[in-house]
């Protein structure tokens, strides 16, 4: 059966607000049956016993104050055994997503979104990935063996996991659309040209005038099924995210 896993550390995501929105959309845009995973600090959380799904402990990685994203290397430990496929926590299903089971034997992982302005833009994003877990635990086994050193080094999974296929021919981007930026290419239509989506202060978002279109609030391609939330905002710090996310924010 197919393992969809999420992670959730730390305080930023509350589990019966934003598992439980993943949860939610799983069921409604997922025909594919599955085990939903969620790796966490607070296995006991109560809110784990109201859902069908299996809760896995993080691992102590030896030093305090590790960012929440240093966790999902955990993802490729064997803890797994056959297909997984990962979402974080900051996207927002919007449509069917059963190509995501099946679009390749490769791993798939989305490419960097400053794809929009460098289209051979050679970093991928790990908001959503999918792998055949055996041919892959060799990313736990480096990390856990190296784990200082590998967060020195990088800022942050993405880039470890950029690094690690650096040389191989085995991964492989989502088509753009299926998977696309909030801020950058849904927002007000997207940006027109290259930017942080922010204001100079660095507040979202950036002045309307620098969106192909100002006067929609956001424009969602008929082929796109995750709307991707990476820096700021936040899903629910957006209209957007109010409405898909939950009716309750």
């Amino acid at each position: 059966m197919l393992d969809v896993a999420c992670v959730c550390v730390g305080d930023k995501y509350q589990p019966e607000l934003h598992v439980n929105q993943l949860y939610t959309a799983l069921h409604k845009h997922l025909q594919h049956p599955f085990q939903f995973n969620v790796i966490t600090d607070c296995p006991d959380h109560s809110f784990y016993k109201t859902i069908d799904c299996r809760i896995i402990t993080t691992p102590d990685l030896g030093i305090q104050g590790y960012k929440p994203w240093w966790y999902k290397p955990y993802l490729f430990s064997k803890i797994f055994t056959g297909q997984v496929l990962y979402f974080d926590l900051d996207v927002i299903i919007v449509n069917d997503i059963q190509n995501f089971t099946n679009y390749s034997d490769k791993f798939c992982i989305c490419q960097d979104f400053n794809r929009r302005w460098i289209p051979d833009y050679h970093v991928s994003n790990s908001s959503i990935m999918q792998w055949y877990a055996p041919n892959y635990y060799e990313l736990w086994d480096i990390f856990s063996a190296q784990t200082s050193d590998i967060v020195k080094k990088y800022l942050g999974d993405q880039d470890y996991i950029t690094n690690y296929f650096k040389e191989r021919t085995d991964l492989i981007w989502w088509p753009h659309n299926w998977a696309m930026s909030f801020k950058w290419e849904i927002f007000r239509g997207g940006l027109l040209q290259a930017g942080t989506g922010l204001t100079k202060d660095g507040k979202w978002p950036a002045d309307p005038e620098l969106y192909a279109y100002p006067e929609q609030p956001w424009i969602v391609p008929e082929d796109c099924s995750v709307v991707v939330f990476h820096g700021q905002p936040d899903p629910w710090e957006t209209e957007f995210g109010k409405q898909q996310l939950t009716p309750d924010v």
